[in-house]
Formats: C-alpha cells, structure tokens, sequence
C-alpha cells in the first residue's frame, strides 16, 4: 500500500521554512514587475499592412501631434539631391600644364636665340613637345618670331589655359568634358592676337596635353552644404484631436495613414514577445543586484528580510503609479515627457528612512532604469533616456535629503531638493536637445511638482510602513522623545529620581553612540524609556526614596532582588501598553543582561551560605545590539559616579574604564557587536561627560553683613561642620590623589567602587538599603565592609 500523504504536515514543514517563502516572493516580485512595465507592448492592436482596407473606423485616442517623418526624410534628400556639387581646380594637374607650357616656350626661345644654321636649330627645336608633331613650314616660322615677344606670348596663352582649366564651368569635370574644354580654349586662342604659326603651336600644345579633367570634386564641401540644405527642411506636423478620424471602414491604408497609426501604436509592426524577455532580464538583473547587494554588503540590517520585502513593495507601487502617470493626457508637447511625474525620489526617500541608505541608492539608479522602461519600453525616441536622467538624479538628491533626517520638517525640505534637482536635470536636457521654450517651461512645471508631491507622499505613507513592518525611523523616534508624552510625564511626576538618572544615561549614551557609529536617536529615546518599569513600585528604588524610610529594610533578600528585577518585565508591559517600537522595548529588557543583583545576592549568604545565586539573576537577554549595551554600560556607569564622595576626574576614569571591564569579564558583552576599540571610545566619552557634570565647584567664602554678623550669600552652597584646617587637609588630598600613581588610583577606583556597589545592580540593591544604614550606623558598616570584600573577592 501507498503510504498516505499528510497535507497537514506539509503545510506546517512549509510554514516552518522561510526559504520557499523568500524564492516566491521573488518570483512573484518579478512576474510583477514584468508585467507592468511590459504592458504597453500588447494593447489592442490593428493587423494592418500598407494597401490593405481598414476593417473598421479608427479614431485617435488622445490628442497628439504627428510628425510625418517619412514625408520629411524625403524633402531631406530632395533638397540635398538640389545642392550643386563643389568642384576644385587640380592643381597639381595645372602647374603640370604650366610646367610643359613654358619648356616649350623656352626651347623655342633657345632656337631662336641661336646663331647655327637652321636645319640645326631645327632638330634641336623637334626634341621638344609639341614642336616635333608641326611641320617644317610652321617651325621655320616660328623661329623667324621676334625674340622680345615671346615673353608676352607664354604669359597670353598661359592666362588661357589656366583660366579656362580653373573656370568652374567651363573647366573639365569628367572625361567627357575634356574635348568641349579643348574647343573653348582653341576659340579663345584664335580670338587673341596670335598669329597663325603661334594659333598651329598653342592648339597642338592644348590637343596633347590637357586629357585630363581639370577640376575635381570637394565632397567635404559638397556634403556641409547638403547638410545645411537638409537642415533647412522643416517637418510637417499634423495634429490629431481626441476622437479625429485617422482612416475609415474600407479605405485604403497609405503610407500617411500607416505613420498615424503606427505613432499612436495602433498597428502591429513586430511581435512584442522579443521585447518582452528583454525588459524580463533587465528586471530580473535588478533583483539579482538588489538582493545580492543586500547579502553581500547589508547583512548588518536590521530585520533584512523584512526591510527587503518593503523595498519590493515601495518599487511595486512606484511602478504602479508610473503606470498610472503614464496613461494620462496632458496634451501634445507633454504626453511623451508626463514620465517626469513618477515619484521615484519619494521610493528613494522612504528606502533610505525605513531600511539603509546605501540601499537606496541602489534602488534609485534601479527604478531610474525601469522608469524609463515604463516610459518607452522599446526604446524608439529619446524619451525614456529624458526620463532616466530626471528619474536617476532626482532619486539620488532624495536619498541625500534624508540622509541625516532629524526632525519631520526635514521631510518637507527634501522635496525642495528633488525640485531643485528636476529643474537643473531638465534644463540640461532642454539645452542638448533644443526643447521649445514653451515645452520647457510646462516640463520645468512637472519637475517642480514631483518634488513637492514625492515629499507629500513619503510624509504621508511613512506612518504606514512603519506600522505595517514594524519599523522605526528617526521620526518616531524623535516623537518618542517629547517629553510632553504621558509615559514620560508620569516618570517625572511619580519617579523623580528614576527620571533624572534617565536623562543622563541618555546623554552618555547618546555621545558613546556617535563616537562607535551607532543609532545615538535609539540610543538617547531608549534610555529615555529603560526604567519605565519603575513606575510600578517608585519608592523601592532609593533614587525615588526622600527621607523615608526603605521598605526593603522590612523584605527578605530574594524578594527584594524579585521586586528589583521585576522592573524589567514591568517595564517591557507598560512598553506594550504605550506602543512603543520593538527597539525600545529590546532595550528595557536587554539594558540589565542577565547579571546578578549583587547586594542581595550577599546580603543573603549571610544567612544562607549555599543559597542558588540564579534567584538573583535578571532575565536577559544580554544586550544584542550596540544600542542596548550603550544603555547598559550608562546605566551602569552613572549610578556608580553619582555615589562617589569625591568624583575628580581621575578616579571618575578609573571607576568608569573598571566598570565597562567588568562588564565584559562578567560576559555581558559577548553578543553585541561592540569591539575593544569601541569599549575604549565609550569610556573616553563617558569620561568626558560624566567630568563635565561632576566638575570642581569653588567654595563661597562667609561675608559680614551690614550688621556685622556672618552669613552666607545665597549662591553658597550648604557647607559640611569642620574648621579651615580640614578644608585645607581636603584639598590637600585631592592633590595627592590627581598626584598618585596608577596603583594608587586603581586602589581608589576600588574603594569607589565597593562605596558604590560597583555597578548599576549594586545601585539597584543600594537603592533597596535607604535608611537601614542610617537607623543602625554600626552593623550596616561591618555588614557593608564584609560584602564589599565579598564583591571585590569576587571581581
């Protein structure tokens, strides 16, 4: 038999495993994704082809302009077809001709100029062209020429030559031309004043000389004024009113009509499915990128999956309203640029708030792609390049705006910057492309309002996502911080003390956080809410306790350490009710780890040595988080200065640099990640805080009042009994104690230490004390000394 298979088993394996669950988001991510920016491929379409009868009527959808390209391209080739070629004289051919001119010029010269016989001078006359063709009779002739005219003679015939050689229309262009130009030289030798042996000499000269044509052609020259003519040609544009006739039932399709519709993509002129998978791998590349970037170099997010599945989200309705701003008609100059309204800066400034700024960045050259995908998706106009660029330096200045957010105003701000952004990126686009003023100004006009509506948006959707992922940014955070909340307002009210410890542990721990690149708005906002738990029972805490008496004087030890240790789970119930975020509330419970209450902990070994130290331990966690190990190292180390007699501050660094090792020895630490380097910048801050709060204050001297008697301004402080000579002793100790050695100071850190309990436990348990000490002064010192010594024993 088959063995039967348990739906109800698979479904809960499945639940359990979270990688099936991320592969389908991912594909369902990129169905999506595809399929949005692939839609406008397969509209309804015509199949037409040109000379078929149009089926039906169709009409134009929205009102466009029409370009008739085909119409122009042809004008384009009519008037460049009409532009004369430009011919240049050879001139290398002519100083040929002129070379061979005046050789025959100077023979003829040299026999004239010769004394020897004239059969001689005849044969030396024949070695040269074109004398040794003419007949005796010509030749005698021309040796009979007076020699001083000669020279006027070349310079005619050479001006004839040459001039008709370099006459654009007369001179030879092609082989054909050659015998025309040698007749119009001939006639003009004949109407000049030679005789007749010279007319015989300068046509032989002219017949085997000049067979090549004279000018050639400059096609540099030739095709700048082609082009020029070509610019000259304007394109015929026709518009189209929403609901026009383009071609009626049974007319024919023509080559006009076809234009039309192919503008308005109304016919089928390819299958889309090519194009389809291309714009499926580009999506695809982007969700590689995305998440490969984010495992790569991001695993230090928090709640990646969460803050990656909101990315995909904010992409999502990105291109969702893209979609939708798309298919709006703003009129013919704007429908191709209305891309210019997609707010991706509002999906960048939403990405770098709620999830990493160096993923938004990313994300903002991802969507300023796919933007111009949407836009165009085949790429056939330089549209969705325009759109690309506004999308591409908007969604970057977004990020930046946000980068350093602090307070919600800044929000609105960003959205100037991505305004400002639009307008500088349109204006370039305007200048390269040659944008008509009037276009440009209505795309300025969109610019500015993705601006502003990107910044309405993410002020508007950011309550949401955080909501909706359980996602804290540094604007709740800085709601959270208004002292004016009720949380807040009953610590100050109920708990006094417990508030004022607050505030300072915020402090330190908002400068520790800046100096070991942590969240220091976390930080300051959870200290702010770390001992809320508190409220529950205020006077158990000596903090809140003013002269009465201390209710842990009359409890047993373990329950004193439960009701010190309950006000953690107090704290993360109240924290419940409030609402507050997760991170606040990993705070109040991690801000004690899991260490022991010390003081009760000894405080009942003196009566039961063997008793399990677990009942005095808090309940953890241990601090997760840089964030929660700054409260605790704080919290720690405030309480333990604030109990210090004489805090200066060498022993203040003493006592703060012990505690924080303590903390690590006693692995408090060990699940932060928080290195030795960092330990060592928390106490640096620490100090330099913590110095600044408990500085040296000068002591007001009494004045004699006009009376004569003694007393005391009112800016003196009360003053301890004791006469000049102690005041003096005092002050020469603290000298000696800023004088000391290492030793000496550590052995002070020490005594400090066991005068403060060591660390924010022993506060805890020394709040519990109260008056026990000062109603039996004897037996709480010896019980004091002997758990101290118990407390260093053991560090």
């Amino acid at each position: 038999m088959k063995p039967k298979v348990d739906a109800k088993k698979i479904m809960e394996k499945l639940k359990l495993n979270t990688t099936w669950q991320q592969i389908l988001a991912l594909v369902v991510s990129f169905l999506l994704f595809t399929i949005i920016l692939s839609s406008g491929l397969f509209v309804s379409k015509l199949n037409l082809e040109l000379g078929d009868p149009s089926p039906q009527l169709v009409t134009a959808p929205y009102e466009k302009n029409i370009e008739d390209y085909e119409k122009y391209y042809e004008d384009q080739e009519a008037a460049a077809a009409a532009v004369e070629p430009v011919y240049n004289p050879d001139e290398e051919y002519l100083a040929t001709v002129a070379s061979d001119l005046s050789k025959a010029f100077n023979a003829l010269k040299t026999g004239i100029a010769n004394e020897g016989s004239i059969d001689t001078r005849l044969r030396e006359l024949r070695k040269t062209a074109p004398f040794d063709v003419l007949d005796q009779e010509t030749l005698t002739s021309l040796l009979e020429s007076p020699l001083e005219l000669l020279g006027e003679k070349e310079q005619r015939a050479n001006e004839i030559i040459q001039g008709a050689f370099r006459d654009p229309d007369l001179g030879a262009k092609t082989q054909d031309e050659i015998p025309a130009l040698r007749q119009v030289i001939k006639e003009q030798i004949k109407d000049a004043p030679f005789s007749v042996e010279f007319e015989v000499f300068l046509n032989e000269f002219v017949d085997s000389r000049i067979v090549n044509p004279t000018l050639i052609l400059d096609e540099a020259e030739t095709e700048k004024l082609r082009q020029q003519a070509r610019a000259t040609v304007k394109v015929e544009v026709h518009n189209y009113k929403a609901g026009q006739k383009i071609v009626g039932p049974g007319e024919i399709v023509d080559e006009k009509i076809m234009q039309v519709l192919a503008n308005y993509g109304l016919v089928e002129s390819r299958s889309p499915w090519p194009a389809t998978v291309g714009i499926a791998l580009i999506v695809l590349m982007s969700i590689f990128l995305l998440v490969f970037y984010t495992y790569q170099y991001r695993r230090d997010i928090p709640n990646g999956k969460k803050k990656l599945t909101l990315t995909g989200l904010v992409l999502f309705l990105v291109l969702a309203l893209g979609k939708a701003v798309v298919s709006l008609s703003l009129g013919p100059e704007l429908n191709n640029l209305v891309g210019i309204l997609i707010p991706v800066a509002w999906a960048t400034m939403t990405i770098g708030i709620l999830v990493n700024v160096q993923l938004a960045y990313l994300t903002a050259a991802i969507l300023a792609v796919v933007t111009g995908i949407l836009v165009d998706p085949t790429f056939t106009s330089g549209v969705g390049w325009q759109i690309f660029l506004v999308a591409f330096f908007g969604g970057f200045v977004g990020v930046y705006s946000v980068s350093l957010l602090s307070q919600r105003s800044d929000l609105a701000r960003a959205g100037i910057y991505v305004a400002a952004a639009n307008v500088l990126t349109i204006s370039g686009i305007a200048l390269v492309s040659g944008m008509p003023l009037g276009t440009y100004l209505k795309c300025l006009g969109l610019g500015l309002t993705n601006g502003f509506f990107s910044s309405v948006l993410a002020i508007g959707t950011l309550h949401w996502f955080e909501t909706g992922f359980g996602i804290t940014s540094a604007v709740r955070l800085l709601e959270l911080s208004n002292p004016n909340r009720p949380i807040l307002k009953r610590l100050l009210m109920e708990a006094p003390g417990t508030y004022h410890h607050s505030i300072l542990v915020g402090n330190l721990a908002e400068a520790a956080a800046e100096e070991v690149h942590a969240n220091a708005i976390l930080v300051r906002v959870g200290a702010l809410y770390h001992d809320i738990g508190k409220l529950k029972r205020p006077y158990f805490f000596i903090e809140n306790q003013f002269a009465q008496d201390n209710p842990h004087d009359k409890l047993a030890p373990t329950l004193s350490a439960l009701i010190i240790t309950s006000h953690i789970k107090d704290g993360i119930e109240m924290a419940k009710e409030e609402k507050l975020p997760q991170v606040i509330q990993d705070i109040i419970a991690q801000h004690h780890g899991d260490s022991v209450v010390s003081f009760f902990y000894h405080k009942a070994m003196e009566d039961n040595a063997e008793i399990p130290e677990e009942a005095f331990h808090y309940e953890g966690p241990r601090p997760q988080t840089k964030e929660a190990a700054l409260v605790l190292l704080a919290d720690s180390v405030e309480a333990a200065v604030r109990a210090m007699k004489q805090p200066t501050p060498g022993r203040i660094e003493g006592l703060v640099r012990k505690i924080i090792k303590d903390k690590l020895y006693d692995d408090q630490l060990s699940q932060c990640n928080l290195t030795f380097q960092d330990l060592d910048k928390i106490a640096t801050a620490f100090v330099r805080i913590l110095t600044g709060i408990y500085h040296t204050r000068v002591e007001y001297p009494d004045m004699p009042n006009k009376q004569g008697q003694e007393g005391k301004t009112e800016s003196s402080a009360p003053q301890d009994k004791g006469d000049d000579s102690k005041q003096k002793t005092e002050k020469s100790q603290e000298s000696q104690e800023s004088k000391g050695s290492q030793e000496t100071k550590e052995l002070k850190d020490s005594e400090d230490l066991k005068e403060s309990k060591g660390t924010k436990e022993t506060q805890d348990s020394e709040e519990s004390r109260g008056s026990k000490e000062s109603q039996k002064p004897k037996e709480p010192k010896v019980s004091k000394e002997s758990q101290d010594s118990k407390e260093a024993k053991k560090t």
